[in-house]
């Protein structure tokens, strides 16, 4: 399926799914939602990294690949990843994640443009735990706009995440596996693995120390090429600018293993705006 039909499609989808799903946040629970200004920095700052925040979370991500192929050039992708918690009953709440790319690829044969449209799923406990877990499907589209930015076909799998969370500490592991099950069949098949641990440490004035190495292996290709494994960490802060909450935050990160091709190493800036979302649990 071509760019321009199935793009408007999806993204008119996430958009409406958010839109909605906030309004009702807002409707069915004003007298006790989570506000920005009866969290303390540190909690913001743990907020904004938590994939099960209560919050409406938006966060926007700028990283810089360098030693890009064999002409060790230097790539760029802007990625708009939101988090939407949606109440199902007392018991039980459902966390959607869309995640869209925009990437400059360098030549030769450069390219500029969208990468596929990924979209996360999450069944999770609604009351409050030192342990949070969730579970559920991931889905991947062709939105690509080239050939060389995306698989051209349709994946799904299971996805699954753990957190933990105490004092200024802040724990999580996320993993998926994305496998294909339609589309162009002479792009090849998508087998993927994806592992994303992650650790960080808060101080009360909001700023914090995060390790967070997104690993992948492709079971599509040869053992040398089948690794993507970072090796870095990020430093941020999380703030208020009136009623705005939000955090930044900037890292660097090595690749010790690549596939050929790949970055060598990246700088990556994130930030993320926090907007009130369902009922206090603090």
């Amino acid at each position: 399926m071509r760019l321009q039909a199935t793009l408007p499609a999806v993204l008119s989808v996430v958009l409406g799914v958010l839109l909605a799903s906030s309004g009702h946040a807002q409707q069915s629970f004003p007298p006790q939602a989570t506000t920005a200004g009866a969290e303390s920095l540190q909690d913001l700052a743990k907020d904004s990294l938590n994939p099960f925040a209560e919050f409406l979370k938006v966060p926007f991500q700028f990283t810089t690949g360098f030693g890009v192929g064999s002409h060790d050039r230097v790539g760029a992708s802007l990625n708009v990843e939101p988090l939407q918690r949606f109440v199902l009953n007392a018991d039980w709440d459902i966390i959607a994640r869309p995640s869209l790319s925009v990437t400059y690829a360098p030549g030769p044969n450069e390219q500029f443009g969208l990468q596929d449209l990924q979209t996360t799923f999450f069944l999770t406990p609604a009351k409050d735990k030192t342990w949070i877990w969730g579970v559920g499907p991931i889905f991947q589209f062709p939105t690509a706009s080239s050939e060389r930015l995306g698989t051209g076909r349709w994946s799904a799998g299971p996805t699954a995440a753990l957190v933990y969370e105490q004092g200024p500490w802040f724990a999580a592991i996320l993993s998926y596996q994305l496998m294909s099950f339609a589309g162009d069949r002479g792009r090849g098949s998508v087998n993927q693995t994806y592992i994303e641990p992650q650790v960080s440490y808060s101080l009360d004035s909001g700023w914090y120390g995060q390790w967070d190495p997104a690993m992948t292996y492709n079971w599509t290709a040869d053992t040398a090429n089948a690794w993507t494994i970072p090796a870095g960490v990020d430093i941020g802060k999380a703030f208020k600018i009136g009623e705005q909450a939000m955090s930044l935050q900037v890292g660097g990160y090595d690749y010790p293993m690549h596939p050929d091709g790949a970055p060598q190493w990246i700088i990556r800036a994130q930030m993320t705006f926090l907007f009130p979302n369902g009922p206090s649990k603090k």
